[in-house]
């Protein structure tokens, strides 16, 4: 079975590469855009992304395809999610992209990419001698109650999709002018971000009918980051583990990771997942003849790219995932210590939008501009 399992992640991660890049789906430029340019053609696509999650979500677990409560691979949420979701937002901004795009962008031969990558893999590593005052922050600010999602307060299943439609839909077609969704780009072989986010939602359903979980990456970089380290700095500090709860895999098969004769859950699903994504990316740009030496970046766009790995490795461990496993997983089921990252996501993403201006890109003052604003 574990094949099938890499398999399966690895196809997932390959879809995910080839639509992301075909569409420059990024959620790090969705939330940039609207605080630099006014722009908000891409938050439209990952709003889509969340309220249609939540919709097939609902309707997977009514006919009994998807058993995803109690949700026990998200805890109670504390401040450590909003925190997390300061320095994430921060870091991708600086990064040029989220964790996803960071590996899209770089399978695309992007440099600042490359850079962000290696921060992301440094980020993990520097965040293990934090862990101790990690957990104690996290201990001394998780909110009472054992509640985890909206439906454990109100024991309504269908409510949080409802509420998410709605939200949805007052945002998506507020104001009398006509919201736009497509975009008048002429590159080869461009797909529209809308069009992008209804596949990566079937991808999302795929995972939680098939492994009875959410998308996740952030546990992946740890992996090959103390992999790296065991082999290149055998003294170096062991990174703390993943969480040890029940892993539903293939065929409805439930299986405990002590049950898994040693096997890391984390190897059998994210690894794969980040190289598929870096492999689909890179098929799609050679595919369409994108895939030729360019110019170096400027050193400060590197050096911007390098240091918003790190913050975004060190954002999506204190918040215990990154925006795929909040945004995409937790969000759709009005999970709290999503609600509460993506809150702090936005915040930081736009303190990371001020930063961009004046630090890496000397910009001093930006005009708001664009072909799809309000």
């Amino acid at each position: 079975m574990y094949p099938e399992i890499v398999l399966t992640h690895l196809l997932f991660g390959i879809g995910l590469g080839v639509v992301m890049h075909r569409s420059d789906f990024c959620m790090a430029g969705a939330f940039r855009d609207i605080f630099i340019t006014r722009d908000f053609f891409r938050m439209r696509a990952v709003i889509l992304l969340v309220s249609v999650t939540s919709v097939l979500l609902y309707l997977a677990r009514t006919a009994g395809l998807v058993d995803s409560y109690p949700p026990s691979f998200y805890s109670s949420p504390s401040l450590a999610h909003l925190a997390g979701g300061v320095i994430f937002g921060i870091g991708m901004v600086l990064a040029g992209g989220c964790v996803m795009g960071t590996l899209y962008k770089a399978g695309a031969g992007n440099l600042v990419s490359l850079c962000a990558f290696s921060g992301l893999l440094l980020g993990s590593l520097l965040f293990a001698w934090a862990y101790p005052l990690h957990r104690s922050f996290v201990e001394a600010t998780t909110l009472p109650g054992g509640f985890t999602a909206m439906e454990h307060l109100t024991g309504a299943p269908g409510l949080s999709a409802l509420l998410i439609v709605s939200i949805s839909i007052l945002y998506l077609f507020r104001g009398k002018e006509r919201p736009a969704w497509t975009s008048n780009a002429f590159a080869r072989g461009y797909l529209d971000p809308w069009k992008a986010a209804l596949i990566v939602c079937a991808i999302i359903i795929l995972s939680f009918t098939l492994t009875g979980r959410p998308l996740a990456l952030t546990s992946g970089y740890s992996r090959l980051a103390s992999c790296l380290a065991e082999r290149l700095l055998p003294e170096a500090v062991t990174l703390p583990s993943a969480r040890s709860d029940s892993v539903r895999l293939l065929y409805g098969m439930a299986m405990d990771p002590e049950s898994l004769s040693g096997t890391d859950p984390v190897v059998l699903t994210q690894v794969p997942l980040i190289f598929g994504i870096v492999i689909g990316a890179f098929l799609s740009a050679l595919r369409l003849g994108e895939i030729t030496a360019r110019p170096a970046p400027p050193r400060r766009q590197l050096l911007s790219g390098f240091a918003g790995g790190i913050l975004l490795a060190c954002g999506s461990l204190m918040a215990g995932g990154c925006n795929v496993w909040h945004i995409m997983g937790g969000l759709p089921l009005f999970v709290f210590q999503s609600v509460l990252f993506v809150c702090g996501m936005g915040f930081g993403a736009y303190v990371g939008s001020r930063l961009l201006l004046t630090t890496v890109l000397q910009v001093e003052r930006c005009a708001p501009h664009g072909n799809h604003s309000y």
